[in-house]
């Protein structure tokens, strides 16, 4: 004899298996917080191991994003020198490539000693992370290679050290775990945004690099 379940009953055990279900979902969803670039974005969730980042962060970090309908597409912005792969993170953040350690400390508005020019100086710090005597040329950086972006989409090259000090010296030699302070001057006005310090030419091999392109990219709009 066939036994038959009351109707009710049947929707209690559905009911029950599905707050379940719910729970093991839940329960698998974390929140995860996001950065760009060292800024805080809208944060990313996690399910199941799975992270999950939302189109307002995707658009954020420089990156055209449509949606139609079920579909997304993402598109990258043109290129050019401040979009190059690069160490990124915020003014005042040392900022770590496997050789060097880089913090830039200050951007300040300050007429050019050349001309009288509008421009900028630059005030940062360099150290070196290897276990042996190093200069930049010699890791595949260079002076002229630094550079400032700025809001209108310009950017400037350095033209000088500033006098009397440190200065820019990249053929200067540095010990290991040493660091010295340097100061270089950028010409230009509006709104500085990003410091971008490429490399030179080919990275010096047999060197502990942490990443592909070791140039550094700086994010003058926030700071650490």
């Amino acid at each position: 004899m066939t036994q038959r379940v009351p109707a009710t009953r049947s929707l209690t055990v559905l009911s029950l298996s599905a707050a379940a279900l719910l729970g093991v979902a839940v329960a698998a969803t974390t929140s995860v917080r996001f950065f760009i670039n060292g800024r805080a974005a809208a944060n990313a969730i996690s399910v199941n191991g799975t992270t999950y980042v939302p189109v307002s962060a995707l658009k954020a970090a420089g990156l055209n994003v449509t949606t139609t309908g079920g579909r997304v597409d993402l598109n990258l912005p043109a290129g050019g020198q401040n979009q190059v792969a690069a160490v990124s993170g915020c003014l005042g953040e040392t900022l770590f490539n496997g050789v060097w350690r880089f913090r830039v400390t200050d951007v300040r508005a300050v007429p050019s000693t050349y001309n009288n020019r509008p421009g900028f100086e630059i005030t940062a710090e360099l150290r070196n992370a290897t276990g042996q005597s190093l200069d930049l040329t010699g890791t595949g950086f260079g002076i002229t290679n630094v550079n400032l972006a700025f809001a209108d989409g310009t950017t400037s090259s350095v033209e000088s050290v500033a006098p009397n000090r440190d200065g820019w010296d990249h053929n200067r030699a540095v010990l290991p775990a040493a660091t010295y302070a340097v100061k270089a001057q950028v010409p230009g006005s509006g709104t500085p945004t990003k410091l971008v310090y490429l490399r030179a030419g080919n990275v010096k091999s047999g060197l502990p690099w942490t990443t592909p392109d070791p140039a550094f990219r700086v994010d003058l709009t926030c700071r650490k």
